[in-house]
């Protein structure tokens, strides 16, 4: 499959490559890692990045491109990171000419508009495409290195969550040897402030607990405007709940400006992932995700209870 979606490249001049809603450090360094290896081999083509990428690494990897419609149009479309066109941050890739997909999450069939790699016994999608360099011997820039290194780091937990610890170490010296600069990375993610700090200690203080073990947290409009964070930095701080002896699924809600609200569902043992599938959302089995057309209490309980019921079958 990588041949095809190789030959895909060689093919078009023109390539933009797309990430998740809600960028995180696997897709925004899936998207620049793949732009470096494909401009590292074929320096005349045009490619691009296009979405919100993560800021706080725009210093240290790099910045995300604007792209205007007639080029999305006249452009090869890349997922990474992602199970179909219609969880893509910039809508517009319905427009391109033809489609590929390089992913990591439990494959669920959306995505019938070209060839796709997905494995998802791989930790990261920066993982896979690590793999694809080292196996066909591509070239990569240390930028390229820099930005995978940030995707297998993150999505991994800073290697708490590996599922083959020689093969990912092996990707992740490969790109040490290319450039990458773990310290400067693990730097930035440990960087921290006093908002910050506060946001964590309303977490510690105000989770709840269902009967057959599920943590949750809510975060309405009111709340984040108190902490003063987004929604996305609320629905970050996730992990914070994780591991508590007894309560294998802990997950958060938190309301967007215009009404959604942004689901995260992670478990050390039962499979989330159906239960966000359930809700229109999807992802690994152990860490999943998904969006709410408006914050509703009622529903919120009913998600809950699936957890709940997720447990109890896991449990028997």
């Amino acid at each position: 499959m990588f041949n095809r979606i190789w030959e895909l490249i060689k093919k078009h001049d023109s390539i933009v490559i797309y990430g998740h809603i809600n960028p995180d450090g696997d897709c925004y360094g899936s998207q620049v890692g793949l732009k470096e290896v494909i401009l590292s081999n074929f320096p005349n083509k045009k490619v691009y990045i296009t979405g919100t990428g993560v800021r706080a690494f725009f210093d240290i990897v790099c910045e995300m491109d604007k792209v205007d419609d007639e080029t999305i149009k006249n452009s090869l479309a890349i997922i990474v990171d992602g199970n179909d066109l219609a969880r893509m941050e910039d809508s517009r890739i319905f427009t391109a000419k033809e489609f590929a997909k390089i992913d990591h999450h439990i494959d669920t069939g959306s995505f019938t508009e070209g060839p796709s790699i997905v494995d998802v016994e791989a930790n990261s999608c920066c993982d896979i495409i690590t793999g694809l360099v080292m196996e066909h011997n591509l070239k990569i820039s240390k930028l390229g290195a820099n930005a995978l290194y940030l995707g297998i780091l993150t999505d991994s937990a800073r290697f708490q969550f590996v599922t083959n610890y020689p093969q990912t170490f092996e990707r992740a010296k490969f790109l040490c040897e290319h450039g990458a600069e773990p310290n400067k990375i693990n730097k930035v993610l440990s960087k921290t402030d006093e908002i910050t700090l506060a946001a964590k200690g309303y977490v510690m203080s105000h989770y709840k607990k269902s009967k057959a073990g599920v943590i949750s947290i809510v975060f309405d409009q009111k709340t984040l405007q108190s902490l003063s964070i987004s929604a996305n930095h609320a629905s970050n701080l996730i992990n914070l709940l994780g591991n508590i002896e007894g309560y294998p699924i802990w997950c958060s809600f938190a309301e967007y400006s215009d009404g959604r609200v942004r689901c995260e569902f992670r478990s050390n043992g039962p499979a989330v992932q159906p239960v966000a599938v359930s809700i229109g959302g999807g992802g690994h089995a152990q860490a999943s995700g998904a969006q709410l057309p408006k914050l509703d209490l009622k529903q919120i309980d009913e998600i809950i209870h699936k957890l709940d019921q997720t447990i109890i079958d896991w449990r028997k």
